[in-house]
């Protein structure tokens, strides 16, 4: 066995230390993710009624915050390879280097949210990339419309007042259908107008692409079906025709003595 062969079965069978401490830490990770994004609508819908529940709640983000910058610089510790490492966990490194401020949570909750189904999914290729483009496209709506709301709702000429109509102008923005009857006034709000469709363009073209592909894969596969099966029913009827001759030749063989016999009778009669 070649020894590149034999090393892959090696990692197979007794896999790093780092990707034993990834398996192992993706429940956690998910879950205080969750956690976060909880946390951060949770305060918007809040809007400092109780502020000892705000300063909680604020001491929850820090805290999840330190937990996700000790698991990076962890695995950045016992990496092989850090600059790999570095490279291949770009959104990890974005996630610490992103400091828990008010303004920065929506950025800072997408990049756990996608973090955490991005470790979930590391070593499956395929439904990573499905999960991906799904939970950024709930993800972007959701923190959108909250980050709009948290935005828009105390500001003079605002015609965003709830977090319903919040979702309704995340909605109607990221499918670029635009009808106008709410829309953002502040600064902060038109940013992250500006976001949303641009993020959105993108995730509608890449769903738009990947269902045209899944299309066209299975058309290609039912076109390979079809010839698969023209194939093999020209081989059954070839095989049909001669095993049609072989009968013939067999009952022509068989057919000659019978006749020889008949002929040496009618002389001997």
């Amino acid at each position: 066995m070649p020894e590149t062969d034999t090393a892959v079965v090696m990692f197979a069978r007794h896999p790093s230390r780092r990707v034993r401490w990834e398996r192992a830490t993706t429940a956690p990770f998910t879950v205080l993710a969750v956690a976060f994004l909880v946390s951060y609508v949770w305060q918007v819908l809040d809007h400092g009624r109780t502020p000892s529940l705000d300063a909680w709640l604020t001491r929850v983000d820090i805290a999840i915050w330190l937990l996700f910058s000790a698991d990076f610089l962890f695995r950045l510790r016992i990496s092989t390879d850090r600059r790999r490492f570095l490279r291949n966990n770009w959104l990890d490194l974005s996630i610490v280097l992103v400091p828990p401020l008010r303004p920065l949570r929506l950025l800072r909750a997408a990049l756990l949210i996608i973090d955490a189904v991005d470790r979930h999914t590391r070593f499956q290729a395929r439904v990573r990339l499905t999960m991906f483009v799904g939970v950024s496209s709930m993800l972007l709506v959701l923190l959108c419309s909250v980050a709009i709301f948290d935005a828009e709702r105390d500001a003079p000429g605002s015609n965003i007042h709830s977090l319903g109509e919040a979702a309704w102008w995340s909605v109607v923005s990221v499918t670029t259908v635009g009808y106008g009857d709410f829309y953002p006034v502040t600064v902060q709000g038109r940013l992250i107008a500006v976001v949303l469709m641009t993020v959105g363009i993108g995730l509608i073209s890449f769903v738009i692409g990947t269902v045209t592909s899944w299309v066209i894969d299975q058309l290609r596969t039912v076109d390979e079906g079809v010839e698969r099966a023209d194939r093999e029913l020209d081989e059954l009827i070839g095989e049909v025709r001669s095993l049609r001759a072989d009968i013939a030749e067999l009952r022509a063989q068989l057919g000659a003595p019978r006749q020889e016999g008949v002929r040496e009778l009618g002389k001997s009669g």
